[in-house]
C-alpha cells in the first residue's frame, strides 16, 4: 500500500525528489518516416516544462514539447535536417520513446530534465523519498481504514480544511503550495511557445520544401 501511495504521488505530482537530468546526444539516423528517434529511461514520466534543450556552440536551443499526431505531420522529406524544433514522446512503448523535429544535422549534445517513476521500496529499513512522512503515515493509515471499513477513513484522507486540520489532502496541499526553491522570486506564466515568442520555425519556408 505504502508503494502503491508513492506511485500515485509520482504520476499525479511534480515532485522535485523524483526529478532526474538526462544528458544526451541528439539522434541523426532516422526511421523509415523520416523521423529521429531516441530511448527514454524507462523511468520516464514527462519533461520538466521548459527543460529540454541542447547546444550549438554554447548557445542553448530550447525543444518544444507537441503531441504525437501533431510531430506525426511534420515534413519529414528525404534528406531534410536542420536544428531541432518539437519534440514529442510515445508512452505507449517500453521504455518511452522520443522524437525531435527536424532531424538533427549534427550529434549535438542536449539536457532534459524530467520527472520519474521512482522504485518501489523493497527494504523496509529504507526512508521513502518522499520528504513528507506526515503526509506519508496519515494516507497510509487512511487507506488501511477504508480497505477495513473503518470510519475514520474520511477524517484522515479528506482534503478540506473546515472537516480535518490534519486530513491527508490538507497536509499534501499543504506542502505542494511551499515545495521547492520558488519562494524567493514570482511566478511568472509560461506560453506556449508555437504560439508566442520567437520561434525560427515559424518563418516562412521558401527554399527546402516550395510551398
Amino acid at each position: 500500500m505504502l508503494n502503491a501511495i508513492l506511485q500515485d504521488i509520482c504520476q499525479d505530482y511534480d515532485i522535485m525528489p523524483a526529478r532526474k537530468t538526462l544528458t544526451f546526444t541528439l539522434p541523426v539516423a532516422v526511421n523509415s518516416f523520416g523521423q529521429a528517434p531516441m530511448n527514454l529511461p524507462a523511468d520516464y514520466l514527462r519533461a520538466q516544462m521548459g527543460e529540454c534543450f541542447y547546444y550549438n556552440q554554447g548557445v542553448p536551443y530550447p525543444l518544444i514539447p507537441v503531441d504525437q499526431a501533431e510531430n506525426d505531420a511534420l515534413v519529414t522529406t528525404a534528406g531534410f535536417n536542420s536544428f531541432p524544433v518539437y519534440f514529442s514522446t510515445d508512452m505507449s512503448t517500453t521504455p518511452p520513446i522520443a522524437y525531435f523535429w527536424p532531424p538533427p544535422s549534427a550529434a549535438f549534445q542536449a539536457i532534459v530534465r524530467y520527472f520519474s517513476l521512482m522504485p518501489d521500496i523493497t527494504d523496509t529499513a529504507l526512508t521513502p523519498w518522499f520528504p513528507n512522512q506526515n503526509y506519508l503515515i496519515t494516507r497510509l493509515t487512511g487507506e488501511l481504514c477504508k480497505g477495513n471499513d473503518d470510519d475514520r477513513a474520511n477524517s484522515l484522507l479528506t482534503d478540506q480544511e473546515e472537516v480535518n486540520a490534519g486530513g491527508a489532502g490538507v497536509i499534501l496541499r499543504h506542502f505542494l503550495q511551499q515545495h521547492g526553491d520558488k519562494s524567493n522570486r514570482a511566478v511568472t506564466v509560461k506560453l506556449d511557445r508555437r504560439r508566442f515568442g520567437n520561434s525560427f520555425e515559424r518563418l516562412r519556408n521558401t527554399k527546402q520544401i516550395g510551398w
